[in-house]
């Protein structure tokens, strides 16, 4: 039997309940709409169905669910994942992440993600400080803070429990060494939790949403459900400041970093997928403006969501951009 050739698997979720409109990334849909997260879903498994035998000669060494965050999609994680597992050759040893709010992860819909073999939950908390929190995450519940820090951050011990920070934001009154204490307060609990690994992500400033038309206005409605971004991007010194500082607190804590903002400790704590894409794998990209790095071709698949639900199992009607690398 010829050897099989390793590739990733990148499955776009791009669902936010109330976007944050700073996070780097492919399109975002606004809201909750649970009709539109299942006709979203069976396009994505649409396209894998379509397109499993041009990847017959790959195995699936790691997978990621991302782009939004994928938990709030529940069951059709697992139902994705099957399909998958029935239509690809996906290593035995293969790793499974999926980015995560830490609001809707619950004993009745973890037995879904079990059963999808996911093994790490990146949660998007970006901060640990309550200063910032607010601002910053617009997923999990500000009433909640004090139930997710002391009782679920570190109470399961586990090596599924990663957390997403922003680092790189000032402070709402332009004052920096708040901005740095504040930052401090969030690395340092953050440290202090099981998480078995810490992923920061640097913060740009405000700007608008990447969304379809159809979806602007609902995305603009969401300005009256949470409060306005007022956090400035830090300053270079500023950041370099917090990026020092984060380095310090997470080796304190036995963490390494083993990719450049990817701290982990313990034996399961490296994200192969990102350590793989790092390296320059190829990668397999399914659903909205999901991107496929293969045989030297980026093939980005359009951010139009009418235009995905109508032709997901079409690669020339879905296909945004072609070009060689």
């Amino acid at each position: 039997m010829a050897t099989q050739r390793p590739v990733l698997l990148n499955i776009t979720v791009p669902f936010c309940v109330n976007p944050c409109g700073w996070r780097p990334g492919c399109p975002i849909i606004p809201g909750w709409n649970s009709g539109r997260q299942t006709a979203y879903m069976e396009a994505v498994g649409r396209e894998i169905e379509a397109n499993a035998s041009q990847f017959s000669d790959v195995q699936i060494t790691a997978v990621r669910f991302g782009g939004g965050v994928a938990s709030n999609v529940g069951e059709h994680i697992s139902h994705t994942m099957r399909l998958v597992r029935r239509l690809y050759d996906v290593a035995d040893d293969a790793q499974i992440t999926m980015r995560s709010s830490i609001s809707n992860i619950s004993g009745a819909n973890l037995p879904w993600f079990k059963r999808a073999g996911i093994q790490r939950f990146d949660f998007e908390m970006m901060s640990l400080n309550q200063a910032d929190f607010s601002l910053l995450n617009r997923n999990d519940a500000w009433a909640d803070f004090v139930v997710m820090c002391d009782y679920l951050l570190k109470t399961h011990r586990n090596e599924l429990l990663g957390l997403i920070l922003s680092w790189g934001h000032g402070a709402r009154d332009g004052n920096d060494a708040a901005s740095i204490a504040n930052f401090r307060k969030s690395v340092v609990e953050a440290a202090t939790t099981h998480a078995s690994h810490i992923r920061l992500l640097e913060y740009q400033g405000a700007e608008p949403l990447s969304v379809g038309a159809e979806l602007k206005a609902e995305s603009a409605s969401l300005s009256r459900e949470a409060p306005k971004n007022l956090l400035p991007a830090a300053s270079a010194e500023v950041k370099a400041e917090q990026l020092e500082l984060a380095r310090k607190v997470f080796v304190a804590q036995g963490f390494s970093e083993y990719l450049p903002l990817h701290f982990g400790r313990g034996s399961f704590a490296e994200d192969r997928y990102a350590a793989a894409k790092a390296a320059g794998s190829e990668i397999i990209g399914f659903g909205l403006g999901a991107q496929t790095r293969f045989d030297e071709v980026l093939s980005i698949n359009t951010s139009d969501l009418a235009s995905y639900l109508a032709h997901a199992e079409d690669f020339s009607k879905i296909t945004a951009a072609v070009q060689r690398i």
